[in-house]
């Protein structure tokens, strides 16, 4: 273990092997071992040498590590394993994308969208687990092309382009239709589709082969598919959400309304060519009827800074809310929220997760009396200190509320107001004043000086009839 690294329990590690392995998370460390349980069960109790974690995927000098565990940091840039897979793509190109995807053991729809997104230009992340397993694999971990097919395999090239011409001539026929009647599956028809227009030499099965040789556009037409509809109201839909929703990709977006990424992509892509192919009524009703996304995806703020999400942080523990409960509620994890928080820069997934979080939970006070002490004692202001136009501007300061022993710059107008407010988000009159920083004694004094009478105990508090202070959006 380097020496720079202790573990500590509750840590999560996942394994540096190309082969592999499930996540542990350390149950307890003595001088030489750690104990470890698997992440998720917590289950299947061992000892590792602590030796055998690490803090980083990469050794002193840069090499990438075969063996051991490291330490789970969470998110990373996806453009060096993309460069990665498509130097192996270049050394191996017979190789699908789904070969090398399973042989790294990482989804072949991420690893498919992370080549997809650095084709575009889109900056994306992964996680440093699925990173380090693209990263790790060479081309001689790949499988041999000299295994093809048990040497029933041919050239695709003369295949690809009849195929080519036939949906060209005729849009309403679909790659599934043509892999449906050639007996192939939509994703190899299609990888040797896109592999054969890119230049890129092919290989498939000799007998699929001559089975898509030998089809014509009379025997497609009965077999397409009649229940369709226009694509381009959803192709408009994802992109709104995209443009609405920071960390949305389409997968995501698929994932949300329950849909198979590759279906949604593929009908994204064929509008885009122009095929105009359609996409199926319960896919289009399902993609359509999503209309917010929850975390890690999170509304697109422009102007917030990494001092607007620290003050939304301790604004939520301020109103009595724990790390744990702002974690779940932004789909993120209290370590992440607790470095962010020391190092006072957020990641693009703790900025979602703050925000998410923020949106949730900013207008009501939580469980956490405990929460509220440690703010309260660190001087941390609650979210009625902020409005938005000013949370994020590092010179503001805080208004809309008082701290114990301001109590001084209080009118009764402004009390009146404040408490109206606090009333309405389901406070009571002791939690009211708490929050306000106020005594009860001090309150009734304020008040008497605009009611006649002060009835003892709580007085009445009509909602307000003037406009709510700028900070209720903030609360």
């Amino acid at each position: 273990m380097n020496s720079d690294h202790h573990a500590a329990p509750e840590q999560v590690y996942w394994s540096c092997s190309p082969d592999g392995g499930p996540r542990i998370r350390i149950t307890d460390v003595d001088a030489s071992h750690a104990g470890a349980v698997d992440a998720k069960t917590r289950q299947e109790p061992r000892q590792i040498p602590l030796s055998d974690l690490h803090p980083s995927a990469t050794t002193a000098s840069g090499t990438r590590r075969r063996t051991g565990y490291v330490l789970d940091t969470g998110l990373v840039d996806s453009s060096p394993a993309a460069r990665h897979v498509r130097n192996l793509i270049a050394q191996r190109p017979h190789l699908p994308v789904v070969a090398i995807a399973r042989r790294a053991q990482v989804p072949a729809t991420t690893l498919k969208d992370v080549l997809r997104a650095a084709d575009r230009g889109q900056r994306r992340n992964m996680s440093e687990e699925v990173a380090h397993r693209l990263l790790v694999l060479s081309a001689a971990d790949l499988p041999r092309e000299a295994g093809g097919y048990s040497g029933q395999s041919t050239d695709a090239a003369a295949a690809m382009k009849h195929v080519s011409r036939i949906l060209a001539d005729h849009p309403e026929v679909s790659v599934a239709v043509v892999a449906r009647a050639a007996q192939m599956t939509v994703s190899t028809l299609a990888a040797a589709l896109k592999d054969v227009q890119a230049g890129r030499p092919r290989t498939i099965k000799a007998q699929s082969a001559e089975r898509l040789l030998a089809l014509n556009a009379d025997d497609l037409m009965p077999a397409s598919r009649k229940d369709i509809v226009d694509a381009a109201p959803v192709v408009e839909h994802v992109r709104q959400l995209q443009e609405a929703y920071e960390l949305a990709s389409i997968a995501f977006i698929a994932k949300t309304a329950g849909v198979n990424p590759s279906t949604l992509t593929s009908a994204i892509d064929d509008h885009a060519a122009g095929l105009g192919r359609g996409i199926h009524p319960t896919t289009a009703h399902q993609v359509l009827a999503v209309t917010q996304l929850p975390a890690p995806a999170f509304r697109r703020c422009l102007g917030v800074t990494d001092i607007g999400l620290t003050r939304r942080l301790r604004g939520l523990c301020a109103l009595g809310w724990t790390l744990n409960a702002i974690a779940r509620a932004g789909g993120t994890t209290v370590k992440s929220l607790t470095d962010f928080h020391q190092a006072g820069s957020a990641t693009p997934s703790v900025r979602g997760a703050v925000l998410a979080a923020w949106g949730r939970l900013s207008h009501r006070p939580g469980p956490s009396e405990l929460a509220r002490q440690r703010a309260m004692a660190k001087r941390w202001d609650p979210p009625l200190a902020w409005d938005e136009e000013s949370i994020d501007r590092p010179a503001a300061q805080p208004c809309g509320t008082r701290t114990a022993g301001r109590s001084g710059e209080w009118t009764p107008e402004l009390l009146r107001l404040e408490l109206d407010f606090l009333r309405g988000t389901g406070l009571n009159w002791t939690e009211s004043l708490a929050r306000l920083g106020l005594g009860s004694q001090r309150a009734h004094e304020l008040l008497a000086r605009i009611e006649e009478v002060v009835q003892h105990g709580c007085p009445p508090l009509p909602l307000p009839s003037r406009p709510q202070p700028s900070h209720v959006l903030a609360a």
